[in-house]
């Protein structure tokens, strides 16, 4: 992770499905370690979630990010968040100064279904004006 003003904190999950629960939890189901083994060369799946989570100032944040879902250098998918537009930052701002409000942003990818190909090396990208992140890399492999 690369950041001029970087993220208090940052991490991606990849995961087969993400579940909202009572009480408002999260829970992901199916973690991947840095790998994924599949028993053929391509095989369809229901889904793959990429789930982000950053932590950061508000006033780094900036009027809007891009993210980016990637193998190697081509993007499968991607969207532009517009934080000019969020009133939820107002009221998830942790700190009682408003030039040093938190921010925990909750950035979900979900690929229904995703079609996993030996090789592919699966990362989330997000770019505002203020940083840059890489996630670690998702391999996909053929399982022995």
């Amino acid at each position: 992770m690369t950041s001029e003003a970087g993220p208090l904190m940052a991490f991606t999950l990849f995961c087969d499905d993400l579940r909202q629960e009572a009480g408002g939890k999260l829970s992901a189901m199916g973690i991947y370690h840095g790998v994924m083994a599949i028993p053929a060369q391509g095989v369809l799946l229901p889904k793959l979630v990429a789930w982000t989570v950053f932590k950061l100032p508000v006033s780094q944040m900036g009027a809007a990010a891009t993210v980016l879902l990637q193998d190697k250098d081509r993007v499968i998918s991607s969207a532009t968040l517009d934080f000019a537009q969020s009133e939820q930052l107002a009221v998830n701002g942790l700190s009682a100064d408003p030039t040093d409000k938190l921010a925990m942003l909750n950035i979900p990818f979900e690929l229904t279904p995703f079609q996993a190909q030996v090789g592919m090396e699966i990362r989330v990208v997000f770019e505002s004006p203020n940083f840059h992140y890489e996630s670690d890399v998702l391999h996909i492999i053929k399982a022995a």
